[in-house]
């Protein structure tokens, strides 16, 4: 009989956890879900308290980060972190022998990470502590402030926190800036922003348009199997998905 691995799914998108436990089914025999959470801070409580051998691990999350979650738990399971993370933690987890998957998960990655772990042992993830307390501290001249987008208006430039902004949209020749409140013009391409933002977590969701996944409120389905991104800002704005872009919200 084969060791089963109590799972544990952590990741604050709900569809990212519905696409995820929809790729694990055929491992069922093999992976046994003990919980899910939808943020890091209910996510440490989860692990500590059902204390299982594998968590699938989101790393960009509010509250807490996932690397925030590995330095709060107690019990130390086995760690596939889930991650559009940039290129230098991508190298971080190789060095450290942590596995990782990209976003949106492809089912034959999954796949070498799943068969990679059918080389371990349930109840033996302490190995494990070592390369993670590595990889952590690998990761801390990483750490920087996040920078600003700088709008000119006027004869003023203001300065607008990239977490701050819930989407940018293309509009003519110019991109338009929506933040909670407030919407601001720039003179920049779609291209040129998805570029620049790289590993500030912002997913392309059509040609025009980049969303802060941080202030995605919900996806719903609309006319001929095409969806809508509906945002937290104060007109609870819907934006178009389009159908070659709808694997990035894990659809």
């Amino acid at each position: 009989m084969p060791d089963i691995f109590r799972t544990v799914l952590i990741d604050d998108e709900q569809l990212a956890l519905d696409r995820l436990q929809r790729l694990l089914l055929p491992y069922s025999d093999f992976l046994d879900l003990a919980g899910t959470a939808t943020d890091g801070r209910k996510g440490a409580a989860l692990i500590d308290d059902v204390r299982p051998d594998l968590v699938f691990l989101d790393v960009q999350m509010p509250e807490l980060t996932g690397f925030q979650v590995l330095e709060t738990i107690q019990h130390q399971p086995w760690i596939i972190f889930t991650t559009a993370y940039d290129d230098y933690a991508l190298k971080a987890f190789e060095t450290n022998s942590v596995d990782y998957l990209l976003k949106p998960i492809d089912k034959d990655r999954l796949k070498l990470a799943i068969e990679k772990l059918r080389r371990m042992t349930p109840g033996k993830a302490s190995a494990a502590e070592d390369p993670i307390r590595k990889l952590l501290e690998s990761l801390k001249p990483a750490t920087r402030k996040p920078e600003k987008l700088k709008i000119r208006t006027g004869d003023k430039i203001r300065f607008v926190d990239y977490q701050d902004v819930v989407f940018f949209e293309a509009s003519d020749k110019y991109v338009e800036v929506h933040t909670l409140t407030e919407v601001y013009i720039i003179e920049d391409t779609i291209y040129t922003l998805e570029d620049r933002l790289k590993g500030e977590g912002f997913i392309r969701i059509h040609r025009s348009t980049l969303i802060n996944p941080d202030h995605l409120l919900e996806v719903v389905k609309w006319f001929g199997g095409k969806y809508k991104a509906r945002m937290k800002d104060s007109k609870k704005s819907e934006l178009t998905v389009s159908l070659s872009y709808k694997d990035n919200l894990g659809l």
